[in-house]
C-alpha cells in the first residue's frame, strides 16, 4: 500500500457554516491543511447580535464573536485568512484565487466547500451611498452603524422582516423617534395577515411610526442623510437610513465556478452538502435546502440550520456520509416585549404549494388565569386536510419560544395534530395553564378534521 495523498481544503467564508465545515473536517483528518479565507475580520461571528450592538445592549465587537480567530489557529490547526477575499475559483486547475493586503494569490484545493453566506439586497434608489445609510451583515459594518447612529435622534428603518422589526423595537427602546417603511406589512414573509396585525398594532403602541403601502423613492442629503423621500410624496426628516428589505444568497463565486444554482438563486445541494461538481460543497446562507416535513424546495438563511449544514458539508469532505434531514424555517424574534415565532409554512406559503388547508386562530392564557401575571397569547396553527401539521405562528408576551419549538420538532416527525392534541405538554400555573394555547390551537383544528 502507498502513501496516503496529502488533501488540501479550501473553505470560502468564515462564518458558522464556514467555520463549522472547517472544525470537522480537521478534526477528522489531523493531517489535512484546511485553509478557511474570509473577507472581513472576524470569522465565526453572531450578525443576529447586530441588532443589539448597534445600540449599546452589546458592548463589544469581540462580543459577537463565537470564538476568536486564535482558536481556530492555534488549538485546531486550520490556517485561517482574515481580509482575504476570493475573487475567482477555477474547477478544473482546483485553484482559488484571493485578494490578500492588496496583492493577488493562488491557492491550490483538493475539495472546495463554499460558505460565502447572504448578502443585503439594496434599495436601487437615489442617495444609498451618502454617509448615514445603514446596511447590517459583518461585525464591521455593525461598528460603523453604532458610530453613525451615535447622535442620531430620527432613523428610518426601510422594511419589516425580522432585522427591520428589530432594528425598529431596538432603537426605539433607546428613546430615538423611529419611522418604519413597509411596502405591504410586517413581517409579511414570516407571519399570515392576522399575526402580522398584531405585531403592527404593537409596534405603534409602543411608538414607531408604521408607513405601510409605500417604498422609499429616494434618500435626501449632500454628504450624509437628512432623511427620506417616499412613494406617496411624503418626505421624512431622519439623520440615518437603515436598509433592511432582505438579503438574497451571495452565489457570484459559485456562478463562476459552474455551480448549479437553485430556485431562489442559492446554491443547489444535495442531503450530503455535494454540489454537482465532484469535491465542490456548500452549506449555509448560500445554500438552499428543502422543508423536513414536505420536502419542497427552501430557503432559510438562519444561523442554527447554516451550522448544521457545515458540519454535514465537513463530514462530507473529510469522507463520512451523514445526511442533513432539512429545514423547518423556524425564526424567533423579540420587538420591545413582544416575542414573534414561526416554524413551518404559513398559511398562505402551504397555499401557494398546493395544499388544501385548514387552520385554527386563538387567543389565550400564557399562565393559569389566577396566577399573577397571566397574560394572553395568539396562536395560528396551519394544517394539510389529512391532519398533518404544516406551521404554527406564535405571538406574545412570553413563552413563545417554547411552543414554536415543539410544533418545529413535530415536523421533523411529519407528526399530526392529533399528535399534537395528545402531547403530554407540561402544565404548572406560573408558566402555564392546564389547556397550553398550543394544545387549544391542536384541539380545534383536532375537532374540525375528524
Amino acid at each position: 500500500m502507498g502513501p496516503v495523498p496529502h488533501v488540501e481544503v479550501v473553505v470560502v467564508g468564515g462564518g458558522a457554516a464556514g467555520m463549522s465545515a472547517a472544525s470537522r473536517v480537521k478534526r477528522i483528518h489531523k493531517d489535512w491543511t484546511v485553509r478557511v479565507f474570509e473577507a472581513s475580520g472576524y470569522v465565526s461571528y453572531a450578525p443576529c447580535g447586530l441588532p443589539y450592538f448597534i445600540v449599546g445592549k452589546v458592548k463589544e465587537p469581540d462580543d459577537l464573536v463565537y470564538y476568536p480567530v486564535e482558536v481556530f489557529r492555534e488549538k485546531r490547526g486550520i490556517d485561517v485568512h482574515t481580509h482575504a477575499k476570493v475573487v475567482d475559483a477555477d474547477y478544473h486547475k482546483r485553484t482559488v484565487t484571493v485578494i490578500e493586503n492588496g496583492e493577488k494569490k493562488e491557492y491550490k484545493w483538493d475539495k472546495l466547500i463554499l460558505a460565502t453566506g447572504a448578502r443585503p439586497k439594496s434599495l436601487g434608489v437615489e442617495g444609498e451611498d451618502l454617509r448615514g445609510v445603514i446596511k447590517l451583515h459583518t461585525v464591521e459594518s455593525g461598528i460603523a452603524a453604532r458610530e453613525e447612529l451615535k447622535d442620531a435622534k430620527e432613523v428610518v428603518v426601510v422594511g419589516a422582516g425580522f432585522t427591520g422589526v428589530e432594528v425598529a423595537a431596538e432603537l426605539r427602546d433607546s428613546e430615538r423617534e423611529v419611522h418604519l417603511v413597509v411596502r405591504s406589512r410586517a413581517l409579511r414573509k414570516s407571519l399570515d395577515p392576522e399575526m402580522s396585525e398584531l405585531v403592527e398594532e404593537h409596534l405603534k403602541n409602543v411608538g414607531i411610526r408604521l408607513h405601510k403601502g409605500v417604498t422609499v423613492t429616494k434618500i435626501l442629503g449632500k454628504d450624509r442623510v437628512e432623511g427620506v423621500e417616499l412613494s406617496d410624496g411624503e418626505v421624512i426628516k431622519a439623520q440615518a437610513v437603515v436598509v433592511a428589505v432582505g438579503v438574497e444568497p451571495n452565489a457570484e463565486l459559485a456562478k463562476r465556478l459552474g455551480v448549479k444554482l437553485g430556485k431562489f438563486g442559492g446554491i443547489k445541494v444535495n442531503e450530503y452538502m455535494e454540489t454537482n461538481l465532484p469535491d465542490v460543497y456548500a452549506a449555509g446562507d448560500v445554500a438552499e435546502s428543502w422543508l423536513v416535513h414536505t420536502g419542497t424546495e427552501a430557503w432559510c438563511p438562519f444561523a442554527p440550520p447554516a451550522n448544521k449544514m457545515g458540519l454535514v458539508a465537513g463530514l462530507s469532505a473529510s469522507g463520512k456520509r451523514v445526511p442533513f434531514p432539512g429545514v423547518a424555517c423556524t425564526g424567533i424574534t423579540v420587538a420591545s416585549g413582544l416575542e414573534i415565532g414561526r416554524t413551518g409554512l404559513t398559511e398562505e406559503e402551504a397555499k401557494a404549494l398546493g395544499f388544501k388547508v385548514k387552520s385554527s386562530f386563538v387567543k389565550a392564557r400564557t399562565r393559569a388565569h389566577y396566577y399573577p401575571g397571566s397574560q394572553f397569547t395568539h396562536v395560528k396553527l396551519v394544517a394539510a386536510e389529512d391532519g398533518t401539521v404544516l406551521g404554527v405562528q406564535v405571538v406574545g408576551p412570553e413563552g413563545v419560544k417554547g411552543r414554536v419549538d415543539a410544533v418545529a420538532t413535530l415536523l421533523t416527525k411529519r407528526g399530526t395534530v392529533r399528535d399534537l392534541f395528545f402531547s403530554d405538554i407540561g402544565y404548572v400555573p406560573p408558566l402555564a395553564p392546564v389547556w397550553d394555547p398550543l394544545v387549544t390551537a391542536a384541539r380545534l383544528l383536532y375537532s374540525e378534521l375528524r
